[in-house]
């Protein structure tokens, strides 16, 4: 596991206190083995719902425009930040089969409190946010290619299984709502000046990217 003070921007990607979590709460859970598109809301008729990845990877989307905004392999937790009454109304799905734990957030707060959890839960939520401040939120008004740039190292940094499923074009748009013909355009200028490598449309590897485009 990689130490709790890894600097942020460094290599690792889930939360160090996620499998603690896990393991406290999955005995009280009811798991669901679930396939590969499976989608699963946070929020069910006004109830927060907490979900365990105790098994596999999956995708997290804003419902109010469909943007992906991360991925999640296990272990991990969702559901975590509607133990308070402020709903974060997002979904996941699946990137491949599953085994995930589903319980109410009310349970999950009574369990927290029980055993004492809270210190870890609010490491836990520290290291989710800091991420997504970091690596999910733009950074100023950066301009087409600059949020190009940072998604393709963010999707040189996801499994490879995911990435040969996704071309670079579907990644990008769905994390950045950029127009097709704007990606593809500069995709291909990357490609064409050997910043890239990519083989139907999926990204291979990264030699060098531009600072400037």
């Amino acid at each position: 596991m990689p130490s709790p003070t890894t600097p942020p921007g460094q290599a690792q990607r889930g939360s160090p206190w996620a499998q603690e979590l896990v393991s406290h709460l999955q005995p009280y859970a009811t798991l669901h083995h679930a396939q590969r598109g499976e989608r699963f809301d946070l929020c069910i008729n006004g109830q927060g719902v907490c979900y365990l990845i105790i098994e596999g990877s999956v995708a997290i989307y804003r419902r109010s425009n469909n943007m992906l905004l991360s991925t999640a392999n296990s272990p991990a937790i969702l559901g975590l930040a509607n133990l308070t009454d402020i709903y974060f109304d997002n979904y996941f799905k699946t990137l491949k089969p599953c085994v995930i734990g589903t319980l109410a957030t009310d349970k999950a707060n009574d369990i927290c409190t029980e055993k004492d959890l809270w210190s870890v839960v609010s490491r836990h939520l520290m290291f989710v946010y800091n991420r997504l401040y970091h690596h999910v939120m733009p950074v100023g008004s950066p301009t087409a290619y600059e949020l190009i740039r940072q998604q393709l190292q963010e999707l040189m940094a996801e499994e490879e299984s995911f990435r040969a499923r996704i071309t670079a074009e579907r990644y990008i748009r769905d994390k950045t709502q950029l127009s097709r013909s704007g990606v593809m355009r500069i995709l291909a200028d990357l490609k064409a000046g050997g910043y890239v490598e990519m083989e139907e449309g999926r990204l291979i590897s990264i030699n060098k990217l531009p600072a400037r485009y």
